[in-house]
């Protein structure tokens, strides 16, 4: 370690001077570099924070040229910029510099690594910055509304907006927040007819709930009042939605609360009409016995007496002595003086008081039970349960050229219609009290792309040929690609909407898609990938050549001698010769399902009817273990020691600090703001990333339960891998599963008689 006292003069200091300038930290860092064998001597000053000289240790760790870094004037922030940058092998010396801060320098370095150039754009604030660097990367000219002065939040959305291709341009203005212009996106993504909300005379949070009442097709006009607070809104909006009578509450004298409490009440009412219109039941007659015994010392005398049903639906008359029947005046009057008003059969009084009916129980008043508006509906023009499984046929074996994949519609085609909610028709009792019916609750409006909806909000039209899909409330036309077949005097195919190939795919080819594959013929040695499911009708001889990579699920008839990665399940007839890998499981379960040969890793379990064969082809078959969720936590555990150890750092820079100078002085400190500004972000990072591998290590103990299942056989030979545990068959075993078990600190695979339960002791194959 040196000290300069003159440019040309230079002083080595001793152990114990070492020791005195430099904190436990800096120490620490000297120590590090030294116990990893690295020339410390590049960062062996006193004018270097702990942290700075981290920086420098871990660039040095990495074998990068660290005489950039060698500046006290950079703060740790901008040398990790800095340090990033050498690791990715930019041009550092583009924003290197002590008057850039390291939020300009992060998107300097982040546009360098995508071979985009903003550091021309260095006279706007850094998180402008980014969002122009984002806007080069997708493709998007947002410099007019930068020059406009639109802030970057703002900025995001009109970003995203135009990569996504909504048309919200028509709807700006530099005075709408970014939550306003994000609420104008959504509803523009959802096909909504967004005027009704965009004006200055909303707060974001009111737009929102008249966004919300558009897409449930509501009557926004009850509540798109801009004096009702955006809680107020949400109750009037909440109860047109439970199909309730918003009029009584409706008003700006009330509070969002007194609105609540009026909006369950009303809901309380209309659940008890319901209770009433549901019970059929009319009033029994032992009840009714009951109801209409007499009282001799209260009754005595009393022709006749009316008697009203608990629930206010029936009132009944009840004469004492036919002989002496009472008059149709006597009983009205009765009637009246029991407050029964509505429901009233007079043509039933007449009967009983004139001697047509000898019966002395008569049903005189009958009440109206409440119904219920129906709800709103939509109708399908195409098939919506299209089942993309192969069928399996009645002799086990399994259809794979018939499989239902989608369904192709014509550009203009109606693919849906909404039929609107209906209002309800309530009801009363005899004594005239209305029982609250509900109109029929609206449906969501649909959401997706490749469509239209017409000018009555109720109309969907495909915008283009393709095939249309439907995924609980979202609507999707994509765009289809049809090919008679593929070889390599055709070429590649490159495409961002499904392809369908109706002929052979040949050796050396590409075929790549944005959404789904479908091959009616065979696969040779090609290599096929698609952001969604891949489904050969029948299948890939790949020759050591074929690789299929999908996002989705892998469906074919038989896979040879190909590489295959699906993150969703890989459904097979068999398998052989090849490489399966499915984050999910493999199924190759029906009368003629085989693996054999190659390796199988169906990272939630595999499913065979039969596995391995009686040639001793060897077959390794891997269940519990996914290398990307432990590559996953791994980094993430990675991050973490870092953060915290940043942590630890920066807190003690923060004491140190706060040791030396008094308070006044602090406020002074750019390098103090710093630390404390630094120590929030790391503190937010940890809590993220702790979060974040919860998350992560609930997955992989999800794992655990992974079995290998065969129905079949599992031939002599087959090696298993279940999580770390290893078995080898060394014989034919039938209709078996294999678990993972733990034996005290040792995990082992066991295997168990599918016929039994697994509790029971022979259920254990010795």
């Amino acid at each position: 370690m040196w000290r300069k006292t003159r440019p040309d003069d230079i002083i080595y200091l001793t152990m114990a001077e070492k020791t005195t300038l430099y904190t436990p930290d800096q120490r620490s860092e000297i120590q590090e570099g030294k116990k990893k064998g690295l020339n410390t001597t590049v960062y062996e000053d006193p004018k270097f924070l702990a942290i700075q000289m981290r920086e420098i240790r871990l660039a040095l760790e990495k074998g990068l040229d660290v005489s950039v870094l060698r500046n006290p004037e950079l703060d740790w922030l901008q040398m990790e910029e800095i340090r990033l940058g050498l690791e990715s092998r930019v041009d550092v010396s583009r924003y290197a510099r002590p008057d850039i801060t390291f939020h300009a320098m992060r998107q300097i370095r982040k546009g360098m690594e995508c071979g985009i150039d903003v550091s021309d754009f260095l006279e706007y604030p850094p998180m402008i910055v980014r969002q122009i660097r984002k806007s080069r990367r997708d493709n998007v000219d947002i410099m007019k509304y930068v020059a406009e002065g639109y802030k970057d939040d703002q900025l995001e959305q009109i970003r995203i907006s135009l990569t996504r291709k909504v048309p919200i341009e028509d709807y700006l203005n530099v005075e709408f927040r970014a939550p306003s212009i994000e609420e104008f996106r959504i509803g523009l993504e959802k096909g909504l007819d967004i005027t009704p909300y965009v004006s200055t005379s909303y707060e974001w949070r009111q737009m929102r709930e008249i966004r919300l009442g558009l897409e449930k097709r509501i009557d926004i006009s009850l509540y798109s009042n801009p004096l009702f607070l955006a809680p107020q809104m949400k109750e009037i909006r909440l109860g047109i939605e439970e199909g309730l009578d918003v009029s009584s509450y409706a008003a700006l004298r009330f509070s969002a609360t007194d609105m609540k409490r009026k909006r369950l009440a009303l809901r309380e009412e209309v659940q008890k009409a319901a209770q009433i219109s549901a019970s059929s039941e009319s009033l029994d007659f032992e009840k009714l016995d009951k109801l209409l015994e007499i009282d001799d010392v209260q009754e005595k005398g009393v022709p006749f007496k009316i008697v009203i049903s608990p629930d206010g639906m029936e009132a009944y008359l009840s004469i004492a002595d036919k002989n002496n029947r009472p008059t149709e005046e006597e009983v009205l009057g009765e009637v009246w003086n029991c407050k029964i008003r509505k429901g009233i059969l007079r043509n039933e009084i007449r009967n009983a008081t004139d001697g047509t009916y000898e019966e002395d129980t008569v049903l005189i008043a009958v009440g109206q039970n409440a119904q219920n508006g129906k709800d709103g509906w939509y109708e399908y023009f195409f098939n919506t349960n299209v089942n993309r499984k192969p069928k399996l046929l009645p002799d086990g074996s399994v259809d794979y050229q018939d499989i239902e994949w989608y369904d192709a519609v014509k550009k203009g085609d109606k693919i849906a219609y909404y039929h609107k909610a209906e209002d309800g028709i309530d009801g009363y009792d005899v004594e005239g009290n209305i029982l609250k019916s509900t109109r029929g609750r609206e449906q969501t409006v649909l959401s997706g792309s490749g469509f239209v909806m017409d000018k009555d909000r109720c109309t969907y039209t495909a915008k283009t040929d393709g095939m249309v899909r439907l995924d609980g409330d979202r609507l999707e036309v994509s765009e289809m690609l049809e090919i008679e077949e593929v070889n390599t005097a055709i070429g590649n195919v490159l495409f961002e909407g499904s392809i369908r190939i109706k002929g052979n795919v040949g050796t050396g080819v590409v075929v790549k898609s944005g959404k789904d594959i479908i091959i009616d013929g065979f696969v040779e040695g090609a290599t096929l990938e698609a952001e969604g499911e891949i489904i050969l009708r029948k299948g890939i001889n790949g020759a050591g050549r074929g690789k299929i990579n999908a996002k989705g699920s892998v469906t074919a008839k038989f896979i040879e001698s190909a590489d295959v990665y699906a993150g969703g399940i890989i459904h097979i007839d068999y398998s052989m010769n090849s490489v399966l890998y499915s984050e999910e499981i493999v199924e190759a379960k029906q009368r003629n399902g085989t693996i054999v040969g190659g390796v199988c890793t169906g990272v939630k379990g595999v499913n065979a009817q039969n596995i391995g064969s009686k040639a001793g082809k060897q077959t390794v078959i891997r269940a519990g273990s996914s290398s990307a969720l432990l590559k996953l936590n791994n980094e993430i555990y990675r991050q973490l020691t870092a953060a915290q150890e940043e942590i630890r750092i920066l807190d003690n820079v923060r004491k140190e600090m706060e040791g030396k100078l008094s308070v006044e002085q602090l406020a002074e400190q750019p390098v103090y703001e710093k630390v404390q500004n630094a120590l929030y972000s790391k503190s937010k990072e940890f809590e993220e990333l702790s979060a974040k591998q919860e998350e992560v290590r609930g997955k992989l103990l999800e794992l655990n339960r992974a079995v290998i299942f065969a129905k079949g056989t599992i031939y002599d030979g087959v090696k298993v891998q279940l999580g770390n545990a290893n078995w080898v068959s060394d014989k034919e075993l039938s209709d078996v599963t294999l678990r993972k078990v733990r034996k005290g600190s040792e995990e082992k695979v066991f295997v168990y008689h599918n016929n039994k339960d697994p509790k029971d002791p022979d259920a254990l194959v010795e």
